[in-house]
């Protein structure tokens, strides 16, 4: 059984009593259209949706845009049961057997018949044995609803998931804002220099809402470290914490540079064996990239020995937010980070590219999707031909030398840029975003 106090705060929570956009939404937000289209065309089929993405991106604001949707479509409130784990008031169903009490309750007594009932758990993970939970109602005939959880571990949720349910459950991520959405949360146009200031500051809502430099600076600091402390430390226990802070202060700065796990160590650990200090490195960035941290794209070369070779190529940051470096500098690796989040974003699969002809023939990335793939070099500005031919002979010139028969683009800052060659084409930034759709 559960107690009145405790049905009385289930009730508030999922937005029982009062149905009004004021309670779901922040002012001033804007609707994550792309992920809610996704998340609605899943709605049909019979599997656990699992949103991922990293800590402060917006996975709640999505789960409560999404209830929002439903009621629209004329679901009735007390079909949709919405918890969220780290609500002080709802702690007490992070217990198993209280929270299956109380599930049994909701669909006992407050689900009306005849009408699809919807399960949202939100920080799925602070429950316990959350996997047997859901694969346990997921099975459980009597208990017919539409099961979404949210989490910030990809390792987790997609492996916990597959050991519960087999192949019946799929994921959805969800990355912080696009420039589209920047410009409709700030009411501003997609202009050059609006763009220049999303590099700068991200696309992290709370982020982006904190106008003062300092408090902002903070903010940042604070998800950093509960990212590190609840989502890695907690869950993993590394054995050097101490590390592990190190490794993520240097990603910060070395994103979208050409990396290795030596050159790491070298920067970064002074005393431990090589042979240690590559494992642990091996790992710890593995733990970064299962929390959304940061991205650690292959090599996509014809020769598998020149993957093998490489291994850490480059870090992405998993925003924009997240990087430190010395003021109006580093602009071609924000462009780059930026590039490459937003092919993700997009649902390309992304890798470098490594051309086998000739060893200095690296392009940033080979991205591909469906039927669809391309070559992307990137560049913050070209300037003119005449006096920077050795950037444009990098820039074009090694997708030229490729002789692959795919798209080819080369994006940057610039407007009004003519290719030297037919078969590639110049992209400004916002053509590029606009291109992709």
């Amino acid at each position: 059984m559960i107690s009145d106090t405790l049905k009385k705060d289930i009730s508030n929570r999922s937005f029982w009593e009062q149905r009004t956009t004021s309670l779901l939404l922040p002012s001033n937000n804007v609707k994550r259209t792309e992920p809610l289209s996704k998340l609605h065309k899943l709605d049909k089929t019979n599997v656990v949706t699992a949103i991922m993405g990293q800590r402060r991106c917006g996975k709640s604001i999505v789960a409560r845009q999404y209830i929002e949707l439903l009621w629209n479509e004329k679901i009735p409130a007390r079909n949709i049961l919405y918890v969220n784990f780290f609500l002080r008031p709802l702690a007490e169903l992070k217990k198993e057997a209280l929270f299956n009490n109380a599930v049994a309750w909701w669909f006992e007594t407050q689900v009306a018949p005849g009408q699809p009932s919807y399960l949202i758990l939100d920080e799925v993970q602070e429950l316990e044995n959350w996997d047997e939970n859901i694969a346990s109602i997921f099975e459980d005939p009597m208990l017919p609803c539409r099961i979404i959880v949210t989490g910030s571990n990809s390792k987790m949720l997609s492996e916990e998931l597959a050991h519960s349910l087999g192949g019946r459950y799929t994921t959805l991520q969800i990355f912080p804002f696009s420039f589209d959405e920047f410009c409709r949360y700030k009411q501003l146009p997609s202009t050059l220099n609006n763009f220049e200031t999303y590099l700068n500051t991200g696309g992290m809502p709370e982020v982006i809402n904190t106008p003062d430099t300092e408090q902002r600076t903070t903010l940042i600091s604070d998800i950093i470290n509960s990212t590190v402390k609840h989502d890695i430390i907690a869950r993993y226990n590394p054995s050097n914490p101490k590390l592990l802070h190190d490794l993520v202060d240097y990603c910060r700065t070395a994103f979208a540079q050409e990396l290795s796990i030596p050159k790491i160590a070298k920067d970064i650990l002074k005393n431990l064996p090589e042979q240690q200090s590559t494992s642990l490195l091996n790992e710890y960035l593995g733990y970064m990239a299962d929390v959304f941290f940061v991205y650690l794209p292959q090599t996509y070369s014809y020769r598998t020995r020149d993957i093998l070779k490489r291994g850490v190529n480059k870090i992405y940051l998993g925003d924009l937010c997240l990087a430190d470096y010395p003021e109006n500098t580093q602009k071609g690796r924000l462009l780059e980070n930026f590039v490459f989040i937003q092919l993700l974003r997009k649902g390309y699969q992304v890798q470098r590219y490594f051309a086998y002809k000739n060893r200095n023939l690296e392009i940033d990335f080979w991205a591909q999707k469906k039927d669809s793939t391309m070559l992307i070099q990137v560049c913050w500005q070209l300037g003119d031909l005449q006096e920077n031919s050795p950037l444009w002979e990098r820039e074009f010139g090694n997708l030229q030398h490729t002789k692959l028969d795919v798209n080819k683009y080369v994006v940057s800052m610039d407007e009004n840029i003519q290719s030297p060659y037919r078969t590639i084409e110049h992209l400004n930034v916002l053509q590029f975003v606009g291109m992709l759709g």
